[in-house]
């Protein structure tokens, strides 16, 4: 009944891991297979959660792009703690990520920026992220207005837009198993090496 099959088979690098378990969801995960759950603290210490989409990763951490003027950003702005969650339920697996963001280099933001659909581009101009709208016609407006623009000049990134990049010091992988049994690894960066373990359900 409670057998060792198909538990999760660690690496010596959780990136590795990472990588293997994301390529399953991008190929079973029917949306948005790079959603992840973004947590901060505020300036006050208060926790906040939203969806954000996981733009690329490498060994230094896992890139997302906002606006810096938006409530996520001024949280990571003022506490860099910051941790992720994916949850892929057609797998019946989750990582979970604690860390510290920090923002990606200017070029790093521009290239990416510069990658969007031109709505995109013209979006990150026009909305004042988090703020109150009183009307939609009044977004409306002002994608007009920056469409209008830049009309005869290329989209230029704004100032108060970017990247940040969390770098990981935490990484638990998780599977799903009979009787919530689970099967969890967790990796710790210790002296600039990873320390893996098994944790109990």
């Amino acid at each position: 009944m409670f057998e060792n099959r198909n538990l999760i088979q660690p690496k010596k690098d959780p990136f590795l891991l990472f990588e293997e378990w994301f390529e399953e969801a991008k190929l079973k995960e029917q949306n948005d297979p790079n959603a992840m759950n973004l947590s901060t603290i505020s300036k006050d210490l208060k926790p906040s959660s939203r969806i954000v989409l996981l733009k690329s990763f490498d060994q230094d951490g896992f890139v997302f792009y906002t606006n810096l003027q938006s409530k996520k950003g001024i949280s990571l702005l003022s506490n860099s703690n910051a941790s992720l969650t994916f949850h892929w339920k057609s797998l019946l697996k989750q990582i979970r990520i604690e860390g510290r963001a920090h923002q990606v280099t200017s070029k790093e933001a521009d290239d990416y920026f510069n990658s969007r659909p031109m709505e995109s581009r013209i979006g990150a101009w026009a909305s004042n992220q988090s703020s109150e709208l009183s009307d939609r016609q009044e977004l409306i407006d002002k994608i007009s207005l920056y469409k209008k623009k830049f009309q005869q000049n290329s989209i230029s990134r704004p100032p108060h837009w970017t990247g940040f990049r969390v770098e990981p010091n935490l990484i638990e992988f998780w599977k799903d198993m009979p009787f919530r049994l689970h099967d969890r690894i967790e990796y710790k960066k210790t002296d600039n090496k990873w320390i893996s373990r098994r944790l109990y359900p």
